[in-house]
């Protein structure tokens, strides 16, 4: 094992006893399974607190939603955890989260909030959210693919929405939450060719004028899409950005936040989970 995997394999203890004392279960329960062959089952019964009789996810999953009621940025984060454990993990949570999408997306394409979610406190970004938008649906759509509770239906209905919104001057001009849905969207195979070059490009470029916030936010794109935007990223530049996320490790073992301090246990979930991913 080289110095960098020694390092990493470090970093990646002191954040799980971080995550423990913060009581995240759930972030937890990702890393000890990611990192150190926890039980997946662990992964599914914490999400599981989460999910709503509906089958979608609510309950303060998305920090910055205050509503209990199911919502659709809750229902991203839920399967991006997904993601982590084995398809045959949680077959019904996966199963009933599929009922959820496939029964409140609008004929829009979109996911909405519903007025019981829009009731409870939401931060200021959320209060003015315009639907549609390609975020949260081309975002779901890609998540949804990738843990295959998709519907042709639900695709049929993003892919429309998509050819009415979708931009290459959002991808190569826009901030990164414009950036996002294009790079979650490529999950589903159904990201134009172009479309696929841009965002590596854009990737690329913010990289190395270091316009990322922190590792984070680099891993979120890198990373949160499919092989083909990946594979536009040079390794050394993922190896420039590997480093920066050890030297941003604090010393009680989480990862820092631009946002709410309540973000810090998926932070430091999503540095780790990406981390895991460059170990040779």
């Amino acid at each position: 094992m080289d110095t960098r995997n020694r390092l990493t394999e470090a970093a990646a203890r002191r954040g799980l006893d971080f995550l423990v004392a913060q009581r995240a279960r759930l972030e937890a329960a990702v890393v000890d399974h990611i990192w150190f062959g926890g039980d997946p089952e662990a992964v599914i019964a914490a999400l599981a607190t989460f999910q709503n009789a509906d089958g979608g996810f609510g309950k303060g999953l998305e920090v910055d939603i205050g509503a209990p009621e199911s919502n659709p940025f809750a229902m991203r984060l839920a399967l991006i955890h997904l993601r982590t454990v084995p398809p045959t993990v949680g077959e019904d949570l996966r199963a009933r989260a599929g009922v959820w999408l496939a029964e409140n997306q609008a004929s829009d394409g979109d996911w909405h909030f519903s007025e019981e979610a829009r009731s409870g406190e939401l931060a200021p970004w959320f209060e003015g959210w315009t639907f549609p938008s390609l975020n949260p649906a081309c975002c779901l759509a890609g998540q949804a693919v990738a843990v295959e509770v998709a519907t042709p239906t639900m695709l049929e209905r993003v892919d429309l929405l998509f050819r009415e919104q979708a931009s290459v001057n959002a991808v190569r001009d826009g901030d990164f939450y414009a950036l996002l849905p294009y790079v979650e969207y490529s999950l589903t195979g159904a990201l134009p060719t172009e479309y696929v070059e841009a965002v590596g490009e854009t990737i690329n470029e913010w990289a190395r004028r270091e316009l990322f916030d922190d590792a984070e936010h680099f891993f979120n794109l890198a990373f949160g899409g499919s092989p083909e935007v990946t594979d536009r990223i040079p390794a050394d530049v993922v190896e420039t950005y590997a480093d920066r996320a050890l030297a941003e490790q604090l010393d009680d073992g989480g990862w820092p936040t631009a946002y709410d301090a309540a973000w810090r246990p998926a932070a430091t979930a999503a540095v780790l989970v990406a981390l895991s991913k460059l170990l040779g």
